[in-house]
């Protein structure tokens, strides 16, 4: 699952790891925890050879595959506004990027199956998984999201930081921000959880995934339903005239 910040990734991820019994990761986490470190400890967040150590030092002293999942950090924390600036310096640098994306395969191949949520994860880390979405919605929609959730933030200042990381995150050189060529595209700006939620069910029913307590047969049904080639974006209909 990729998309910009605020598009429905985390609440979308976290009820299909519900539905299909799925370890659920945000990959994003993990470099959130890296610039809040570096913060905490007055390293340079643009200083690419000083964060890749500290990086290198989280690791080990988490035990590898750990750090993605530690519950050390709060995530009022994590979401400061500080750290949210200072995230996008972080998750640019391409040698923390490949750090992450090793812990990231490590875990993933540990688990039965799973749900990820990031911004290169159908791209660069899982070019081959099973089912990929890309979540998008309009700025200014995003931004009221964010706003409704954090509170203490004014949207305005929301607006400026959602645009800010948007072109920060598509524009990096390692593993930009781009829908994967066979992923679904859903624009969430006009459409509701539930509607979202039916359109990637029936996405993976389609590949072959089974929710949790319906039998096995209902694959067929769901195939049947969507049809051998699931659409590859969606969006709200027009008004009608």
């Amino acid at each position: 699952m990729d998309g910009p910040a605020a598009a429905g990734k985390t609440t979308t991820c976290l009820a299909l790891s519900k539905s299909f019994d799925l370890r659920y990761l945000e990959s994003g986490r993990t470099y959130r925890i890296i610039a809040f470190e570096a913060l905490q400890r007055r390293i340079p967040v643009d200083n690419a050879t000083k964060v890749t150590g500290l990086c290198d030092e989280l690791i080990t002293a988490s035990r590898s595959v750990s750090l993605l999942t530690s519950g050390r950090y709060a995530s009022d924390n994590l979401r400061a506004t500080r750290v949210n600036v200072a995230v996008s310096a972080v998750a640019k640098i391409a040698e923390v990027r490949q750090r992450v994306t090793s812990l990231i395969r490590l875990w993933a191949g540990a688990q039965p199956r799973c749900v990820i949520e990031g911004r290169d994860i159908g791209t660069t880390i899982f070019p081959a998984a099973t089912v990929k979405f890309y979540l998008t919605a309009k700025a200014e929609v995003r931004a009221m999201r964010r706003a409704r959730q954090e509170r203490a933030a004014s949207y305005e200042h929301v607006l400026d930081d959602v645009i800010r990381r948007d072109e920060a995150d598509m524009s990096r050189t390692t593993s930009p921000l781009v829908p994967a060529e066979d992923a679904i595209e859903i624009d969430t700006t006009e459409l509701t959880i539930e509607q979202v939620l039916r359109l990637m069910t029936s996405a993976c029913r389609d590949r072959g995934l089974v929710p949790v307590g319906e039998p096995s047969s209902a694959i067929d049904v769901g195939r049947a339903r969507s049809g051998p080639h699931f659409p590859k974006k969606f969006s709200a209909p027009p008004p009608s005239s």
